[in-house]
């Protein structure tokens, strides 16, 4: 016996289906996050309006990194001092670090964020 799967878009903004072809999926990004809704073409067109303004006010920083591809090659290693100055920051700023050993990626990506 067969079973035949069928999968239902929901738009997340008013819980209605969308029929194949009349919505979409819609990515985007804010305040470091990345973000997916799945829209009706109406409600698409809507988002798009509300955020005209900001978006033709804003600057374009490239294109987004795609999750495949080539993998993050990490950062290149520090001399002690400057690995000792991350080290403090990271304390003083509530990051998770060891007093010895490897400092994460993400821990020296924000400290040079932050500099």
């Amino acid at each position: 016996m067969a079973q035949k799967v069928t999968v239902q878009l929901v738009d997340d903004l008013d819980d209605s289906p969308i029929e194949s072809g009349s919505g979409r999926t819609v990515e985007f990004a804010f305040d470091g996050a990345n973000y997916e809704i799945d829209l009706s073409n109406d409600n698409v067109d809507k988002f798009r309006e509300t955020l005209s303004d900001y978006v033709a006010a804003a600057r374009k920083v490239g294109a987004r990194r795609s999750t495949g591809g080539a993998p993050r090659t990490a950062p290149k290693r520090g001399n002690s001092e400057e690995l000792g100055k991350i080290r403090e920051w990271a304390q003083e700023n509530g990051h998770q670090v060891s007093s010895r050993g490897r400092i994460s990626t993400a821990v020296q990506e924000a400290y040079a964020a932050a500099h």
